[in-house]
């Protein structure tokens, strides 16, 4: 069966590369020279045969354009950790919500109170 002329509109009982049996018929979207790569693969073969080893598969070349900074622009830096003002005083990331209540509240001219309200990651963006 290997040297088989497939015709269009043809129906096809395969074996699968799980060895599950499937039918196919020829045309849209199975081409007869989709079927027949597949088949020359050792991807799908005949019912009763035994399969043919599958080809060594090499890697396609990649084909796209490496991305271009903007003309006229730099390219983006990743940031690897926020940006901070110069004040010695701002607290760390990871201090304590009261910490940030008591520096947001001298910065931003608001009570202790006021900025309590706040979520801690607020107090964060507020400053910002």
């Amino acid at each position: 069966m290997a040297g088989r002329e497939l015709k269009d509109g043809e129906q096809l009982l395969l074996r699968g590369s799980a060895g599950a049996l499937f039918r196919v018929t020829v045309g849209q979207p199975f081409t007869r020279e989709y079927v027949e790569g597949r088949l020359k693969s050792g991807e799908w073969s005949w019912p009763g045969s035994s399969p043919t080893p599958p080809a060594e598969a090499k890697p396609e070349p990649r084909t796209e354009e490496p991305s271009k900074p903007a003309p006229g622009g730099d390219s983006p830096k990743p940031r690897t950790q926020p940006e901070q003002d110069d004040d010695p005083d701002r607290p760390a990331q990871s201090a304590p919500k009261s910490e940030w209540v008591a520096y947001v509240a001298r910065t931003q001219h608001m009570s202790r109170e006021d900025a309590a309200n706040y979520t801690k990651a607020d107090l964060i963006d507020m400053v910002s």
